[in-house]
């Protein structure tokens, strides 16, 4: 089934003004700007009014949220797991056509976290530490 062959179906036909409205684009930016997969502020509305949707309409669904963000300047970035409860397990995550995305470099988040670490009062609590504190506290120490 082409895009448009959903559009005019009738699930197609029920979810058309939810995504034709001004509230459930600012839903999906809003979802967006947060690092967040667009259809996560969409889903539970979908179901609410088509119910369950077969992977072939999640999929359709998906590719017209793509048509309907990008004239607004945003782009697919990649894919994130969408919060359970809103209809879809996987969606795609926008970002604004020139935007850049925070380095996923490990050792410059790594640079982040110790400056941060840097910043506190005092030195933080080691895992083997912290267990040995839960385990006085709950009157189990070795």
């Amino acid at each position: 089934m082409s895009l448009e062959q959903f559009k005019h179906s009738a699930a197609g036909r029920k979810i058309a003004d939810l995504l034709a409205s001004e509230d459930a684009i600012h839903r999906m930016e809003d979802k967006s700007r947060n690092s967040r997969p667009a259809v996560e502020a969409i889903g539970k509305e979908i179901e609410t009014r088509v119910g369950a949707l077969d992977d072939e309409s999640r999929k359709m669904v998906g590719r017209w949220v793509k048509e309907v963000l990008a004239p607004r300047g945003w782009r697919p970035d990649r894919k994130g797991r969408v919060a359970s409860g809103h209809l879809f397990a996987r969606g795609t995550i926008y970002r604004r056509a020139g935007e850049r995305r925070p380095p996923a470099d490990g050792l410059a988040r790594f640079a982040a976290a110790r400056a941060i670490l840097a910043q506190m009062p005092g030195r933080p609590m080691s895992s083997d530490e912290l267990i040995e504190q839960r385990r006085r506290s709950f009157g189990q120490g070795e």
